[in-house]
């Protein structure tokens, strides 16, 4: 059974202190804008809920990082501490939803993506969506614990502990299953603050004109008052970049990331926006080359590649530059968090202050601090999770993507199949403007490698 290794041996401490990052994360979050990492997996027909139930009780048992809580502690407490639980039974980490319609999953996925999980209890939850053909594995894990290598680490950890189980066999039907109570969208968090919002649009509209502010993605159809992310799914062969000029080699990351400038480039254009500068967020591991999906936690730091109007005009100078960029960000040494926020971060003050702090610089600084969007690759993933079948279905990875930008990618790539999730937030697209976007997205990157998406 695959498991999930501790980082220097930190989970096998009784406790150990947050790392800036994982602090830093925790103060950015929100009731009603949880940080949570999202994997989503199709299964080749119904899965045992008991089986499930046992092979997830196996996986916590020999993880004890997968076991980590927030310790309790006063929030006086200048640093905030990890604790790792006892093995038991998983209770309130799985639950079963069911669906009979495309619309009805849809509304399962969206609805989760606003459900916090309790971090006093647990960091991850296992959602099965049993359909009428077909169940859908969906794993949520608190991106202050995880990031989307040890995410998956962990899903397949848990596939191959149902296997295992299961005797690699589906079972023989659908199971009788429990629907998750529905909630109205809107009462995910506190009521909005009309007085703060309204601060927050001023400043954006003033940081928006000033020089060198990033450029925002422009809504359409927005609706400011649907709290939650939606998403869309496109899967398509791997996009192969050729090489242009004297420059270093293009990766498909680098692809993907200039996909992205341009369609947001195009987007702008279409809906009568200016595109100034356009910055792109693009997490990268900090785990070694060799075994990198062996370390669980939060590994990632934030790399920044950035294309001004010259460097978009011409499609192969965009992905020289690109690549250019991401080579000199992924070699050069960091700490993995800018010098504000280690300092945010670090014990100088009580939590609770640094936790307003943190909200507060976050709230007047993001209209100029904040990129346009965010693209996360998983990259070419040779052992996928699997709980029945072949082991080539389709795995979509989506990331939190708050408030201004609203907007990320998702890329994980599987048997020569590129699994793009494009998560948007409602505040920023409807479904329709969201599906136009992601067309657009593809036919870029058709473009770009002179093939059609």
């Amino acid at each position: 059974m695959t498991a999930v290794r501790n980082t220097l041996g930190r989970a096998e401490l009784a406790s150990w202190p947050l790392t800036p990052i994982e602090e830093l994360d925790l103060y950015l979050e929100t009731a009603a804008d949880p940080s949570l990492i999202q994997l989503e997996l199709p299964v080749g027909g119904h899965l045992d809920v008991t089986i499930l139930a046992a092979a997830l009780a196996g996986v916590l048992a020999a993880d004890p990082a997968a076991r980590r809580r927030l310790a309790a502690t006063s929030r006086w407490r200048r640093r905030l501490r990890w604790e790792t639980a006892a093995p038991g039974h998983p209770d309130g980490v799985l639950t079963v939803a069911s669906w009979r319609s495309p619309g009805q999953l849809a509304t399962l996925r969206e609805w989760v993506t606003t459900w916090p999980i309790p971090l006093c209890d647990r960091t991850i939850r296992l959602v099965l969506a049993a359909g009428p053909d077909r169940d859908i594995v969906i794993l949520q894990t608190h991106h202050a614990a995880f990031d989307g290598i040890s995410s998956l680490a962990l899903l397949t950890a848990i596939g191959a502990a149902y296997r295992e189980r299961a005797g690699d066999l589906a079972s023989s039907g659908p199971q009788a299953v429990s629907p998750l109570a529905t909630r109205p969208f809107g009462t995910a968090g506190p009521a909005r603050r009309r007085g703060a919002d309204s601060t927050t649009s001023a400043l954006t509209r003033i940081a928006a004109r000033l020089p060198g502010a990033t450029t925002r993605i422009a809504s359409h159809s927005a609706r400011p008052d649907r709290p939650g992310y939606g998403c869309v799914q496109r899967s398509l062969p791997v996009p192969r970049p050729a090489r242009e000029g004297d420059g270093p080699f293009p990766t498909v990351n680098d692809l993907l990331v200039a996909a992205l400038i341009r369609t947001v480039d195009r987007w702008n254009t279409a809906h009568g926006r200016r595109s100034g500068r356009i910055r792109i967020s693009v997490p990268v591991s900090d785990r070694g080359r060799q075994d990198r999906c062996a370390d669980p936690g939060n590994q990632t730091r934030l790399i920044r590649v950035t294309a001004r109007g010259r460097e978009r005009a011409d499609p192969g100078r965009l992905l020289a530059h690109v690549a250019a960029q991401t080579r000199a960000a992924k070699e050069r040494p960091t700490a993995g968090l800018d010098a504000a926020s280690r300092l945010l971060a670090t014990g100088w003050a009580p939590a609770a202050i640094k936790c307003h702090a943190v909200r507060l610089a976050r709230r007047v600084a993001a209209p100029l601090c904040t990129d346009t969007a965010l693209l996360s690759n998983l990259g070419a993933i040779a052992c996928p999770p699997c709980f029945s079948g072949s082991g080539s279905e389709p795995l979509w990875f989506s990331g939190p993507a708050r408030m201004p930008p609203g907007l990320g990618v998702g890329a994980v790539t599987i048997a020569g199949q590129l699994h793009l999730c494009v998560h948007y937030r409602h505040a920023l697209l409807d479904p329709d403007a969201a599906a136009d976007f992601t067309a657009l997205y593809c036919e870029v990157l058709g473009e770009l490698t002179g093939s059609r998406a």
